[in-house]
């Protein structure tokens, strides 16, 4: 790793030293204050993803497109996990927030579910911008990693029709379509998008099906003011195998897992609806409103063949009560019921010809929301206050039913009943912040602070057992800033910031034996997590290159985390604040161009530690799946005006598979890629790439049982794409 460092070092210092002097263009961030603002006047090391980048990539999802972004890190799979500066996955889907033109995409359910990232068409992708460590005044509670916000493409203002239709063939089957139209008439601006993607996975069983849809319709009331309303609808069918142990890898690494066939349905099912108002007031003030709704259902159920698995449960059950009747000095009535009950489990398992194991779970998300907020700028030099207030009912319902099935060899069905849960949880917060920014020469002093209360309610069944959940919690962030711009192109800032993230309703309760496997739910204190954060970070153009750097320091108080009864799942559990963890590091990038060639760089470090730990399990140990070190780099040359080749490398360090570090590390990550795009005309263009051109060994994620025994999910080998895009 030191060799990538070294050259890296010396390639930023020659670029730097030797680099053409150009311009490479102004570069706006609008997320860290909800309003445009140019890079060099942010007090984060933001990174941001454009239009462009997406499409001389030639990426095919969100999660591919994060990937190569420094300080992040994607665990594929299932569904796609994402991680801003060392969360952990398990920790990320409450610490980093999602959002989609600042419509927040983050399940309230945080226990099981990862927050759902492929539901955009990359190709109405205008830019996405991650804010590692930042946006806590401004987005609230659930930012203590980091916020990224997908920014989509609106047409505006051209009386004539325009869009775009594309297709890609890839590796496994992967076919994609996609199709965009949008016009002008008067003051009214449309555009609808729609795209296919149909996709068999480098593994057997691996399988996705989804259709994405989009439609806006904006109203430019004058100069200054518009009103706009969308729709988005997502619908994805899925499969996916599962992890393999080391024997099975050794055999076939693209094999299932699954050791017998099964009855599979799971669906994604999201529909948002936005309406936003933007306008001018003046000269001094910007006024922004936003109101939306979303809705997010994922159902799964399964029916696969339980027989063997059944008459074992029987005949294991025969057995004990057979070796309790052996034993002296029972009681006659004790030994009847007991040769009653040995008799009649015989019986079932003497008729049962079948049986199948039913499996049925949903999880739902519904969000309602009204945020407002307004920029004032109060002088001449533009220093600014936004304020905002906002409200946000969001609720949460998660079912999981399990039964057996079963049927006698006279065709008699029966039904028996293993788990059946409900929670059925909101949670309203209301909102109110206020940011200041007070210019003085080149100097910008940042103050923020924000109040949030949140009101749980709602219900968790077991069962017959259903228990009542009501709470509230006050929260607050904060943040200070001083940010220097010594420089026409160059700022250098110190921040700090004060984060939260407050517990989601299904946390609230714990499962406690009450006797030997009896439980009861019951409501806990739980606090929110608090996060301190010190950062201190340059950007500057020099030499024709843009270079930035930060350095970041962060502790968490009261980490939430779930705590198991031993024996895991289906037993006791208590979800509790554990202790202290800290996070610290560097991000440094670069970008520059000579003549024909572009170059980007960038590398991230990051090391993790639990300083504190209630339970003595994981004290001093280092926070699972977070990568100590993250390098990309990526050289595109064009050579012709034309015809354009690139290739990209990345290189993840392996991580620990578990909080206690137990179980060793994963395998590091060290890919290749090649890629080509030719524009045939103005319109017509066509692209083809090779991902992993060496075929590099890695996985999606690795996990370890409490016998040390490693199970694992490949990412694929070598692979190709190619397509074309027409715009009109």
């Amino acid at each position: 790793m030191k060799k990538y460092l070294m050259g890296l070092s010396i390639f930023i210092f020659c670029a730097s030293a030797y680099g053409e002097v150009i311009n490479l263009g102004e570069k706006n961030i609008y997320s860290e204050t909800g309003f445009e603002k140019n890079l060099r006047n942010s007090t984060t090391s933001p990174y941001i993803i454009t239009s462009k980048d997406i499409e001389a990539k030639g990426y095919t999802s969100v999660s591919e497109i994060l990937d190569s972004v420094p300080g992040v890190n994607i665990q594929e799979g299932l569904h796609p996990a994402v991680d801003v500066r060392g969360q952990g996955f398990q920790k990320a889907k409450a610490t980093v927030q999602l959002l989609v033109d600042g419509v927040p995409a983050n399940m309230l359910d945080t226990s099981h579910m990862n927050v759902p990232i492929d539901v955009v068409n990359i190709n109405e992708i205008e830019r996405i911008e991650v804010i590692p460590g930042g946006g806590a005044v401004l987005y609230g509670s659930g930012t203590s990693g980091g916020v990224i916000n997908i920014i989509t493409k609106k047409y505006k203002g051209k009386n004539n029709i325009r869009g775009g239709i594309g297709y890609q063939l890839a590796s496994f089957r992967n076919n994609k379509f996609d199709v965009s139209v949008g016009t002008s008439a008067g003051n009214f601006d449309f555009d609808i998008n729609y795209s296919k993607n149909r996709k068999y996975g480098y593994r057997d069983y691996d399988f996705t099906n989804s259709d994405y849809f989009s439609g806006r319709i904006n109203y430019n009331i004058n100069k200054t003011s518009n009103i706009a309303f969308k729709y988005s609808g997502y619908r994805d069918k899925y499969t996916y195998p599962n992890y393999l142990d080391q024997k099975e890898l050794d055999e076939n690494r693209r094999q299932s897992g699954l050791t017998k066939e099964k009855d599979e349905k799971n669906k994604i099912k999201k529909d948002e609806f936005t309406l936003t108002y933007n306008t001018k007031i003046g000269d001094k003030n910007d006024l922004n409103i936003l109101g939306f709704y979303q809705k997010t259902d994922i159902p799964s159920e399964s029916i696969e063949d339980y027989t063997s698995e059944y008459k074992g449960m029987l005949q294991g059950q025969a057995g004990k009560l057979r070796k309790a009747l052996s034993k002296p000095g029972l009681s006659a009535d004790t030994i009847l019921a007991m040769r009653k009950k040995l008799n009649a489990i015989l019986a079932e398992l003497g008729s049962t010809k079948s049986a199948d194991l039913k499996s049925f779970s949903q999880f739902k998300d519904t969000k309602k929301a009204i945020k407002i907020k307004d920029k004032f700028t109060y002088d001449s030099v533009g220093s600014n206050i936004i304020i905002g207030l906002g409200y946000t009912d969001n609720g949460m319902l998660r079912v999981s039913k399990t039964d057996i099935l079963t049927v006698s060899k006279t065709d008699m069905f029966g039904k028996i009943a293993m788990a059946d849960t409900k929670l059925d949880l909101s949670k309203k917060t209301f909102e109110i912040y206020a940011l200041n920014t007070f210019k003085v020469n080149k100097f910008e002093l940042i103050q923020g602070l924000r109040f949030e209360n949140s009101k749980y309610d709602g219900t968790r069944k077991n069962k017959d057992d259903i228990l009542d959940i009501k709470k509230s919690k006050d929260d607050w962030a904060g943040s200070l800033a001083v940010n220097y711009l010594y420089s026409d192109t160059g700022n250098a800032y110190v921040k700090y910031e004060r984060a939260f993230t407050s517990p989601a309703p299904g946390q609230l309760v714990d499962k406690i034996e009450v006797s030997p496997r009896v439980y009861t739910y019951k409501v806990n204190n739980l606090k929110s997590e608090s996060t301190n954060l010190f950062e201190v970070g340059w950007n500057d153009y020099l030499f024709g290159s843009l270079v930035s750097a930060d350095v970041f320091y962060s502790e968490t108080k009261d980490e939430i985390a779930t705590i198991f009864d031993v024996g895991g799942h289906g037993f006791g559990f208590r979800n509790t604040n554990i202790g202290k963890t800290k996070r610290y590091g560097f991000d440094l990038s670069a970008e520059q161009k000579f003549e024909k060639f572009t170059f980007k760089e960038s590398y991230s470090f990051i090391e993790t530690k639990i300083l504190k730990d209630n339970s003595n399990s994981f004290e001093g140990k280092h926070i699972a799946d977070v990568p100590k070190h993250k390098l990309v780099f990526s050289v595109d040359y064009d050579i012709t005006s034309k015809f354009t080749v690139g290739a990209d490398y990345e290189y993840r360090a392996a991580a620990f598979i578990d909080n206690a570090n137990k179980y060793g590390k994963d395998k590091a990550k060290s890919v290749f890629n090649l890629r080509a795009n030719y524009k045939i005309t103005n319109s017509l263009n066509v692209y083809a790439g090779i991902n992993n051109i060496f075929g590099a060994k890695y996985y999606n994620s690795v996990r370890a049982n409490g016998k040390g025994e490693k199970f694992y999910d490949p990412a694929p080998k070598i692979n190709y794409y190619a397509g074309f895009k027409y715009k009109f």
